[in-house]
């Protein structure tokens, strides 16, 4: 066994500080809306001229409801970088990507949650989603999040 004041015991408790330090700032955040880090966040890809793939990936501490209006946040914020006033949610899914901690109710859930949209000009469709005025209802409701 190491001495507490030896180079291999102080190697020891340099190594288990490093990792306490790395791993609790992680510990307890929930994921940001942001572009997919470690911790989650949001992707897209473009399918077609008007048509995406948007993601969201939440981690432990990011509740469904959470990570699904993140989704949508992030879908009315990529409608408004490409130039459209609205978009239409052609298909959603939500996947619970949880590990067996976290199903067996040692640690909170993780969740996926996927859109495919379709940008348009057009409001009068029946399905369009106002993306100004969606992403000014979710800056209401995380104004730390998703500023003002």
């Amino acid at each position: 066994m190491p001495h507490y004041w030896s180079a291999e015991g102080g190697l020891a408790r340099l190594v288990r500080t490093g990792l306490v330090a790395v791993l609790i700032p992680l510990a307890g955040c929930a994921t940001a809306y942001q572009p997919e880090k470690v911790t989650g966040g949001y992707t897209d890809f473009r399918l077609a001229d008007n048509t995406y793939r948007i993601r969201f990936k939440g981690n432990n501490y990011t509740s469904r409801d959470k990570v699904e209006l993140f989704l949508l946040y992030r879908c009315a914020e990529l409608t408004e970088q490409l130039g459209y006033d609205h978009f239409v949610l052609l298909s959603e899914d939500t996947l619970d990507i949880s590990d067996p901690f976290a199903q067996a109710g040692v640690f909170p859930r993780n969740y996926y949650a996927t859109a495919l949209i379709q940008v348009v000009d057009d409001r009068a469709h029946p399905a369009a989603y106002d993306a100004k005025e969606l992403m000014r209802e979710l800056q209401a409701q995380y104004p730390n999040e998703l500023g003002s």
